[in-house]
């Protein structure tokens, strides 16, 4: 019964998932690996608020909130904010194909190995976002696809950037979408 949920809420590489990231807690000092196979430093994102939302070519969910997080980033202060895509694949190639027929421009990244996604971050249920603080500090994580550019998510933000608190929980579901709890407590 738990794998048609796990379809549910967002695309399982294995079978556990993990909750909202602690308060209060850096995020990981990593580099983040281009499709052209160049390494950023996730620091170099500091002073921008950063939607980085963890997603695979092959999963269904992932491909479906895309388009909202290009919206998304196109809206947003490229001052202030940074949407990052870490994709799960094992082929950049796969994932350039797919973000060129997508028209998908936001900053994207490669994961190959797992080393982030699953080894740093502890994710394993895709999608997955991580909101980053400007500060490098984790605000939360969020499982399964989202509305990304609602005029509530983007008040969210802007909350965030300002570092009011802010309720993850509050982040909508996408339409047609939900997330079992059994996911998110685990």
């Amino acid at each position: 019964m738990l794998m048609p949920l796990l379809f549910i809420a967002g695309c399982d590489r294995q079978t556990s998932a993990v909750g909202a990231a602690a308060s209060a807690k850096p995020f990981p000092s990593v580099s983040f690996t281009s499709l052209d196979g160049t390494a950023i430093s996730a620091d170099s994102y500091r002073g921008r608020l950063v939607v980085l939302n963890i997603w695979a070519t092959w999963c269904a969910p992932c491909r479906r909130e895309m388009p909202d997080l290009e919206r998304l980033s196109k809206t947003l202060d490229p001052q202030r904010f940074a949407v990052i895509g870490l994709s799960a694949d094992e082929d950049e190639h796969v994932v350039r194909e797919y973000l060129n027929d997508k028209g998908l421009t936001f900053a994207r990244f490669i994961d190959k190995d797992l080393k982030i996604i699953r080894d740093r971050l502890g994710i394993s249920v895709y999608p997955a976002t991580v909101l980053i603080a400007p500060d490098g500090m984790l605000i939360g994580q969020v499982i399964g696809p989202r509305e990304w550019h609602s005029p509530a998510m983007i008040r969210l933000l802007e909350d965030a950037y300002q570092g009011k608190a802010v309720k993850l929980d509050e982040i909508p579901v996408a339409r047609g979408y939900s997330i079992p709890k059994s996911i998110v407590e685990s």
